[in-house]
């Protein structure tokens, strides 16, 4: 890494890689991490009127959010700071690394909140994704399986966001 690049933790939609780089191109995968004293949650409102992911701290003993790690260049945070928006504050956070290694890694948190608007059933689909690709501990992917969801009824945005998984042999 040099001076141009920043090391981003995801830990929503962009943990799964194609998401990501169907996103930010040049992004180059770091590895997963911790981030410990927080919770994920599901509760920053969108513009498209959906809930997304967030985290928040937690005091509980096994209190952790797991993500990805990317190195992102200049440009490419730039991109992501459009896409993510107004809606989250980017911050420094300390960030576990499978070696056990700490990095301060940029992440998304919500400044905007709601707590009565559910995500879209894909936008779910492409966190579990991300957190099966990244071999989360199963306690983990359970967790946002079993997230409670809603249909989007635009079918058009379903199949745009879901068709980057099609084209990959299973």
């Amino acid at each position: 890494m040099n001076d141009k690049n920043i090391i981003n933790f995801s830990f929503g939609s962009n943990m799964s890689t194609a998401r990501l780089l169907s996103r930010l191109p040049e992004a180059k995968l770091l590895g997963t991490g911790v981030l410990n004293g927080y919770r994920l949650t599901f509760d920053m409102l969108s513009t498209d009127g959906s809930a997304k992911c967030n985290i928040v701290p937690c005091s509980g003993l096994n209190s952790r959010v797991y993500g990805v790690l990317y190195t992102l260049n200049l440009q490419e945070k730039r991109r992501l700071d459009e896409i993510e928006g107004e809606r989250y504050d980017c911050r420094s956070v300390p960030v576990v690394m499978q070696n056990g290694s700490v990095v301060e890694a940029w992440c998304y948190i919500a400044n905007t909140f709601i707590d009565d608007e559910l995500p879209f059933d894909w936008y779910v689909q492409h966190v579990l994704e991300g957190s099966k690709e990244h071999h989360f501990p199963s306690e983990y992917q359970n967790v946002i399986l079993q997230q409670p969801h809603r249909i989007d009824e635009n079918k058009d945005r379903q199949k745009q966001e879901l068709a980057i998984y099609q084209s990959r042999c299973d």
